[in-house]
């Protein structure tokens, strides 16, 4: 994954949140025992785990990857909470953060796998945000596409427990949102 990408990406999901508000926070979301708040927390713990990993720095946030931080990030504005993240993660990913390896709490990763994962985690509870608040669940075409065919090249059947669903099938003329979202586990 390259850093034109993951700023796409953080770009696309900063416009849902944008568009969260505090009546949204308790709404349930796609990822199951998640509401909007916990959502958010995730995928702003995700951009400050993202930050400490490619940067081979130790975690400003207390977070496994998948889980939720063991604390509240968000506050009383997710956007500004979200944005700070996302200057943090593009600022660890920029030279050559993404062409070199990185120990992760899994193993040693490629810069370019764990921004990919990074990036496929923003793009998608991107959309996860979008459907728990009624918002426009369309992803950008050529993005939701390069994040479907890394996601192909890196997810497989065994490796989807326990924090994927299993794949739901999607005709192949459907959007790019909908084939990405499908892969997955989420009902377009």
């Amino acid at each position: 994954m390259d850093l034109t990408t993951m700023e796409g990406a953080c770009a696309s999901t900063e416009r849902i949140i944008d568009g969260v508000r505090p009546a949204h926070l308790s709404n349930p979301t796609p990822c199951p025992d998640w509401d909007v708040r916990a959502l958010l927390n995730h995928v702003t713990g995700t951009l400050h785990l993202g930050a400490s990993l490619l940067s081979d720095s130790m975690p400003t946030v207390k977070m496994a990857p998948g889980e939720l931080p063991d604390a509240d990030l968000v506050g009383d504005d997710p956007a500004k909470a979200y944005r700070l993240g996302v200057e943090a993660l593009l600022a660890a990913a920029a030279g050559d953060a993404l062409e070199r390896p990185h120990a992760t709490p899994i193993g040693e990763m490629p810069g370019a796998v764990l921004g990919g994962f990074t990036t496929l985690d923003i793009l998608v509870h991107g959309w996860d945000l979008a459907t728990a608040t009624g918002q426009d669940q369309a992803l950008p075409a050529d993005l939701a596409e390069t994040v479907l065919g890394f996601a192909h090249q890196t997810i497989t059947d065994d490796s989807r427990q326990p924090r994927i669903g299993p794949a739901i099938e999607v005709d192949p003329a459907a959007s790019a949102t909908a084939r990405l979202v499908g892969y997955l586990g989420r009902q377009p």
